[in-house]
């Protein structure tokens, strides 16, 4: 009797492995999909990333570039506005205009020279 039972719990564990190893082959499938399913997401979060890195720089640009005209402009009109100034008061005051030239030229050459 001793025998039998001895091969019946052997049998028993025989039983158990094969199921924990089917078991095993199961999960480590399992993972294998999950793992494959994963690497799909995340190349299409990249693609998707990439995608919306380069629409946001485009918009980024775009906005600068806007900005920049804006302030180019602006700088424009200022400078313009700045040398008909100088013009009429230079047609006002025309010695007063050569005077504060030479002046300016020659504190410019001091300061050259130091």
């Amino acid at each position: 009797m001793a025998t039998k039972a001895a091969t019946r719990t052997n049998g028993t564990n025989k039983d158990l492995t094969d199921d924990a190893a089917k078991a095993a082959a199961n999960d480590v499938e399992a993972i294998k999909d999950d793992i494959a399913k994963l690497r799909e997401d995340l190349q299409s979060l990249a693609g998707n990333s990439t995608t919306y890195v380069k629409g946001r720089s485009t918009a980024e640009i775009d906005k600068g570039l806007e900005n920049g005209r804006k302030y180019a402009a602006e700088a424009s009109e200022k400078a313009r506005t700045g040398k008909d100034y100088v013009e009429n008061k230079v047609r006002e005051n025309p010695l007063a205009a050569v005077g504060i030239a030479f002046g300016t030229g020659v504190l410019l050459a001091a300061l050259r020279r130091k």
